[in-house]
C-alpha cells in the first residue's frame, strides 16, 4: 500500500489542490506475512514467543532499495484483554497520523528484487523444538542491545533499533500486533503515551500497514486509520501457531488496503536465505560441543549446565563443527538419552543445514544455539546425571554422527 497525499484531504475525497504528482519509488514494498501469535504448548513450554517474524516482499517489477526503510508496532491494545479496557481511539481521533510505539530500521545497502522476501526475525535462531521455525537464516533480526537480556544471534544481522519501549526483548503483542512500514527517511515526532514515548508519523510516509486485532469484536480497538487500512484481521487466537498471510490473485499480490480482504490466517512459512553449494563431498565430519552463541569444546564426562527456558522447559545448550562437505540442505538431528539405561530424555530437534545459518570456521563451519530439550518434570530429575547426546548429520545418503556423555549440572 503506498498512499499520494494531495492537498487537505486523501485522493478522491472533496476538493483538492493543484499539487504536482508524486512519484512513485521503484518496485512495491509490501508486508506479505506477520507471525505473531506464538507456538502451542509443546516441549514443557507452555508458551513460546521469541520464533516471531515480519516478511516483506518487493512486490513490483522493478528492484527496490530499501535500506533506511522502518517498520514498527503501533501503540494501543488489541481488544479487551482485561476487563474493562477501552480502546485509545487514536485511529479516528488522529487520522492522520499512526503512533508507533517501536521503530526498527533497515540497514542500508539492501536491495530487492521483484518477488524478493525479507525476513525479520524476534529472534534470528533455531526455535526447535519450541517452534518448527529455524530463523538462524533470516536477513534480519531485532536484537536490544540497552537492557543486557536479549541474545546477539551471530548468524543474523541486526535492524537498527530508532525508538524502542518493549524491555529487554521485542515482543509483539500476541493479542494482535498493527505493523507499519515506514519510507526511509520519515520524519518521526516524540509524544507522550501510556507506556512511555511514541513516535508519531503522518500517513503520507506509510508504505504498507496491516491491523491486526484479538478478534472479530475488537474493531473497535483499530490503531490505524482507515486511510492506512480500512479493516482489519486476526487469528484463532493466543498461541495458535498461526500467522497472517497476505492473498495472492494468480501471480499478484492483492492490495486493496483492507486487511479484512487483503490477509488470511494460515501456518507461518517465512522465505529465508537458502544458498547451496556444489562443492564435492571429500570426508564428512561432524564434532558435538557446548555453547549457545559460540562453540565449546565439551569433551565426555564433562559438566554441562542445565538451562531453565524462559518460556518454560529446561535445555542443554549445545553446538556443532562440521567439515569435509559443503553445506546445501543436509538434515541434522540431535537425540538425548540417559547413558545408564539409554532411555530417550530429550524431544526430537531435526533442522537443515545452510550457510546462512552457519559461521564459517577455516575450511569448515559452525552452528550454534541449538538446544536439547530435555523431557522432565523437574531439574531433579536430571541433575548429577550423565546423559548422552547424538547428533546426526545426513550428507550423501550416509548418517554421519557424533556422541558425548556429559554430566548434568544446576550450578548457574
Amino acid at each position: 500500500m503506498r498512499m499520494i497525499w494531495l492537498g487537505m484531504g486523501l485522493m478522491g475525497c472533496g476538493p483538492v489542490a493543484e499539487v504536482p504528482p508524486v512519484e512513485e519509488p521503484e518496485g512495491k514494498l509490501l508486508i506479505s506475512e506477520v507471525y505473531y501469535s506464538g507456538s502451542p504448548e509443546t516441549a514443557g513450554a507452555e508458551r513460546y514467543y521469541s520464533d516471531q517474524f515480519i516478511e516483506l516482499v518487493n512486490a513490483g517489477d522493478a528492484s527496490l532499495d530499501v535500506g533506511g526503510v522502518m517498520v514498527g508496532d503501533a501503540a494501543g491494545a488489541a481488544g479487551e484483554i482485561n476487563p474493562g479496557m477501552e480502546p485509545e481511539g487514536l485511529a479516528s481521533r488522529k487520522p492522520d497520523y499512526v503512533f508507533l510505539e517501536n521503530v526498527w530500521r533497515i540497514p542500508e545497502g539492501v536491495t530487492l528484487n521483484p518477488g524478493q522476501k525479507l525476513v525479520l526475525a524476534h529472534d534470528g535462531t533455531n526455535h526447535q523444538p519450541f517452534s518448527e521455525l529455524d530463523l538462524s537464516g533470516a536477513d534480519f533480526e531485532a536484537y536490544v542491545e540497552d537492557f543486557g537480556g536479549d541474545d546477539d544471534y551471530p548468524t543474523v544481522p541486526n535492524l537498527e533499533s530508532v525508538h524502542y519501549t518493549a524491555g529487554y526483548d521485542w515482543l509483539m503483542t500476541v493479542f494482535g500486533p498493527s505493523v507499519v512500514v515506514v519510507e526511509a527517511g520519515a520524519e518521526m515526532v516524540p509524544r507522550p503515551g501510556t507506556y512511555g514515548q511514541r513516535m508519531r508519523v503522518g500517513i503520507e510516509h506509510v508504505l504498507d500497514a496491516v491491523d491486526t486485532l484479538m478478534d472479530a469484536d475488537s474493531g473497535a480497538f483499530k490503531r490505524l486509520p482507515d486511510a492506512v487500512d480500512a479493516g482489519f484481521v486476526y487469528v484463532a487466537g493466543t498461541y495458535s501457531g498461526t500467522s497472517v498471510h497476505r492473498v495472492m490473485d494468480g501471480d499478484v499480490w492483492q492490495d486493496l488496503n483492507d486487511s479484512s480482504l487483503d490477509f488470511v490466517e494460515g501456518p507461518p512459512s517465512p522465505r529465508l536465505r537458502v544458498v547451496g553449494s556444489d562443492e564435492e563431498i571429500t570426508e564428512p565430519w561432524i564434532e558435538l560441543g557446548g555453547g549457545q552463541v559460540s562453540f565449546v569444546d565439551l569433551e565426555d564426562g564433562a559438566a554441562v549446565e542445565l538451562v531453565a527456558g524462559p518460556q518454560g522447559g529446561w535445555h542443554l545448550d549445545v553446538s556443532l563443527k562440521m567439515g569435509g562437505f559443503a553445506p546445501s540442505g543436509q538434515t541434522l538431528s540431535y537425540a538425548a538419552t540417559t547413558a545408564e539405561s539409554g532411555e530417550e530424555v530429550g524431544f526430537p530437534v531435526s533442522v537443515f543445514l545452510w550457510p546462512m545459518g552457519l559461521l564459517e570456521d577455516g575450511d569448515g563451519w559452525i552452528r550454534v544455539d541449538d538446544r536439547v530439550v530435555l523431557d522432565i518434570e523437574r531439574p531433579d530429575d536430571v541433575v548429577g546425571q550423565q546423559v548422552t547426546i547424538t547428533a546426526t548429520a545426513v550428507v550423501g545418503g550416509v548418517d554421519v554422527v557424533d556422541t558425548r556423555t556429559w554430566t548434568v549440572v544446576d550450578e548457574e
